[in-house]
């Protein structure tokens, strides 16, 4: 992953914008979205102070999407 492909991805989960991506391989890209999305979701849920069970609660689906990326990709999820 390159410095400017975290950089999309760091802005997409912080909502500043999307993310801007292109992947090596077409099975490659749902396990990216769904790890943005739950990286952004727990981001979002951090800023707005929620419950700490949801916060762990969205933990655990962050880290499910973050092992299923790497399964397929190779590479660990950096956030």
């Amino acid at each position: 992953m390159t410095p400017e492909t975290m950089l999309e991805i760091i802005n997409a989960v912080r909502g500043k914008d999307k993310a801007d991506v292109v992947v090596e391989n077409v099975n490659h890209a749902e396990p990216l979205a769904a790890a943005i999305f739950e990286s952004r979701c727990l981001f979002e849920m951090l800023e707005k102070n929620a419950r700490l069970d949801e916060i762990v609660e969205q933990i655990s689906r962050k880290n499910k999407a973050a092992k299923r990326y790497e399964k397929v990709t190779g590479i660990k999820w950096p956030l």
